[in-house]
Order: structure tokens, then sequence, then C-alpha cells
């Protein structure tokens, strides 16, 4: 189970660094694509709001496992077929695209199916490629080390600084709209799949989790509406807009204890006592979870 796990936080990022294992593309060839690529109006997202927005989303495997837990067979009908990736020709359409479909390897590597992951890791790489990231993303890397449990610390250390380092490349670029467009992706997906399991089994833990999203869903707005100059992100900005209608009505109240510190093997440990309280009612829940699904649906068909 630990390295089917390990094989998703590496999927889900999309981050394997190639290292010195491969050579790098013909840097004049890259350029020139690149430059096609580029706009040079784009905004620029600062590397600390970027950093904090990812830190504060939700783990999809977090999402996932909750789901698994929630006692919900896996059922392949709530992911975005593979074949809809033919739908997505923009940069801008690629890129929420693949956010979509890393989300979905989180659903699909918590119940550890092999077959329909490696599937979708081919969808993800060909998109990448598309966008011209393939270099972040050795998917024979990550075959080898994701059936060595005993790398998971390693790993994850990797993936982490690999996504900086994307990130950093997409903005130094101008692209910095395909790393929102990557992270929005991923959030609305995984956002998607616990509505669609928490229907079914009413699991306490994700409906706390989907009124938590009240929150994320405010920074997620934040740095999609510095790019409506685009008409993709106008759109995004407008159905997000409606879903924040909806959690207007979700109350969330922060009660503060002030932290304490205990002795934990030799350590002293600051323990945070405080708790959060998510007021929502089954009808605000049912309303949130069909407009998540009329919202992730027009994405994953580019309709």
């Amino acid at each position: 189970m630990k390295h089917q796990i390990t094989f998703y936080i590496i999927c889900s990022l999309l981050l394997i660094s190639c290292g010195g294992n491969k050579k790098d593309q013909n840097s004049q060839d890259l350029n020139a694509l690149l430059a096609e690529k580029t706009s040079q109006s784009e905004l620029s997202i600062s590397e600390e709001t970027m950093n904090d927005i990812i830190q504060s989303l939700p783990s999809p495997l977090e999402i996932a496992t909750l789901i698994k837990e929630s006692g919900l067979r896996y059922d392949p009908g709530f992911l975005n077929p593979t074949q809809n990736a033919q739908n997505y020709a923009t940069d801008t359409e690629k890129a929420l695209g693949m956010g979509i479909y890393s989300g979905d390897l989180g659903y699909i590597n918590i119940y550890e199916k092999s077959t329909a992951a490696f599937s979708y890791l081919g969808t993800i790489k060909k998109l990448a490629d598309d966008l011209l990231i393939g270099q972040f993303f050795d998917i024979e890397m990550i075959k080898r080390m994701a059936s060595n449990s005993s790398k998971i610390d390693s790993l994850l250390y990797i993936s982490t600084m690999s996504f900086e380092k994307m990130d950093r490349y997409l903005r130094n670029q101008k692209r910095s709209k395909l790393s929102v467009l990557l992270v929005t992706g991923t959030w609305i997906e995984s956002f998607y799949l616990a509505t669609q399991v928490v229907k079914n089994t009413m699991n306490a833990d994700l409906i706390e989790r989907i009124a938590e999203q009240k929150m994320i869903l405010d920074q997620i707005l934040l740095i999609i509406s510095a790019y409506n100059e685009d008409p993709m992100f106008q759109k995004i900005t407008e159905e997000l807009k409606e879903l924040k209608k909806q959690y207007d009505k979700v109350t969330i109240t922060y009660n503060y204890v002030e932290p304490e510190t205990m002795e934990i093997n030799g350590r002293l440990v600051i323990v945070d006592k405080s708790t959060t309280e998510v007021n929502i009612t089954e009808e605000q829940l049912a309303q949130i979870c069909s407009l998540v699904k009329e919202i992730r649906d027009r994405m994953v068909t580019n309709s």
C-alpha cells in the first residue's frame, strides 16, 4: 500500500525532476517554442502568495484516504475519462486538464488500481510534453522509485522541491497562469470526488472537509481573478463566484485556545488546542455538491 501512496504523491504533483539522467531539449528549439507560448502582458503572482495558497490546499491524498475510509467501493465512473484529453486544445485547457487528471490519480491509487493509474499517468505525461514541462516529469524514475517503499520520505521531498522548480520555471517564462490552472484543476477534482462520495455515505469527516473548502475557495478566487483578461479565467471566476454564494450560507467558527507544550519521546512539542466549528445544513451540502458537479463536468468536457 505504501508504494501506491508514494506513486500518487509523485504523480499528482507532476514534479519528478530528470536531474542528470536525461539530456535537456535543444535550448534554441525550446526557447523558440516558449516564445510562441509566452504572453508579455501576463500579471505576476508572487512566489510567497503562490506558496501560501498551495500550502493551504487540502492534501489530495488526505481526501482520497477519507473517501476510501468512508466504505464506498471504487467507482471509475467518478473519473475524468482519459479520452477527454483530446478535447483540450489550448495551453490553458491542457493545464487545467492536467490538474484534473492529477486529482483522479489520488482516488485511483488509494484504491491500488495500478492499471488505471499508469493509463492516467500516460495521459498526464502527454499533456505535460505539450506544455513543454515534460522535463519535470520522468515517468521511468517514478516507476522505479515507486516500487521501493523505503524511498517514501525522499520521494516526497523531491516532489516538493520539483514543484517549486516547475512553478518558478513557468513564472519566469511568463506562463504562471498555467501553474494556477494546475492547482485549480487538482483542487476542483479532489473536491468533486469528495462531494460525489458524501452523497452516498454522508460521512462526517468528508462533510467537514467539504465545508472547509469555503476558505480554500476564497484563496483560489484570489489568484484566478488576477488573470481575468483571459476568457477562460473569466468563465472559471464566474462559476466559482456562484459556488461562493452557496458557501456564504455556511458558517465556520475558529475557537482559539492557547497552545500547550508537552514532552513526547524526550522532545518538547507545542500542541495546538484550538478548534474549528463547522455549521452546514443538509440542504446547503446538497446545493454545494450539485453545483460543484456542474462546474467540474463543464471543465472536463471543455464545454
